[in-house]
């Protein structure tokens, strides 16, 4: 049987500290669960991508992926889902690490040669003209009008005006 006595002398539940999580965690240990959240997001992303999923597995990823995605979402359920998802997802980083790394040990970067095709074009000084034939041999055919700049310029004229057309706006207050 049980004490009834018993549960009066435990003392009862503490609200939890206001204090934020990361602000408990080492400036390390926020930047590696912040590289480990990336990679687990980034595997979640390739997968949709691909199309290679049927669709709970799709509907599965969507929700993994928006727990992880999530700003309310308490660390702690975003390290279980990803351990949930991918098992050991650190030993998979390092894994993946060491793939991409023997990668980029063959790759190798050199300076590109220029091409012997090239031409270079200098740019225009300040006294560049075009060449253009404004001569009074460029006119058209005689029953079309001339096409010599200088002959229109004549045709144009200025001629002043009474001005007597006006808005009439009230610009008063």
């Amino acid at each position: 049987m049980r004490n009834k006595n018993a549960n009066k002398a435990a003392p009862p539940p503490q609200p939890a500290s206001p204090q934020p999580e990361s602000s408990l965690l080492s400036e390390e240990a926020v930047e590696s669960f912040e590289v480990e959240l990336c990679w687990c997001i980034n595997q979640l992303r390739t997968a949709l991508r691909l199309g290679k999923l049927n669709p709970k597995q799709i509907q599965d990823h969507t929700k993994t992926l928006n727990t992880l995605m999530s700003r309310t979402a308490p660390l702690i359920k975003k390290r279980q889902v990803m351990r949930i998802s991918f098992g050991d997802y650190r030993k998979k980083m390092a894994e993946e690490e060491k793939r991409v790394s023997k990668a980029n040990q063959h790759i190798k970067l050199a300076p590109r040669k220029p091409s012997v095709k090239s031409t270079f074009i200098k740019k225009a000084g300040k006294d560049f003209k075009f060449n253009f034939d404004i001569s009074e041999t460029s006119e058209m055919s005689e029953d079309k009008e001339p096409a010599s700049t200088v002959d229109k310029l004549e045709d144009f004229r200025l001629i002043s005006t009474d001005n007597s057309f006006k808005f009439n706006f009230d610009v008063s207050g």
